[in-house]
């Protein structure tokens, strides 16, 4: 299972890093929303990616988290590799 810290998502740029360190550089996207789901959706081995502290996330990137959690469920709904647990 792969986790992180949504307490670490201050800025943009710093959610789409903590993601890209989580998932490994062989994962790599721009920095956008579009990229992060062709990451996800592209994933080939059964993975797990576990985000904690989700209510740090809405306060801290407001609608863009909301935006984020949609393009998490999605590429969980598109690709049955990966799965996607938000606490």
């Amino acid at each position: 299972m792969l986790s992180v810290d949504a307490r670490d998502f201050i800025t943009k740029h710093e959610m789409h890093a903590s993601l890209r360190a989580v998932l490994g550089e062989e994962n790599y996207w721009g920095s956008n929303l579009d990229a992060l789901h062709d990451c996800l959706t592209s994933i080939a081995e059964p993975t797990e990616l576990y985000i904690k502290n989700w209510s740090f996330a809405m306060r801290r990137l407001g609608d863009y988290a909301n935006r984020l959690w949609h393009v998490l469920d999605d590429a969980s709904r598109e690709n049955p590799n990966i799965r996607i647990v938000i606490e």
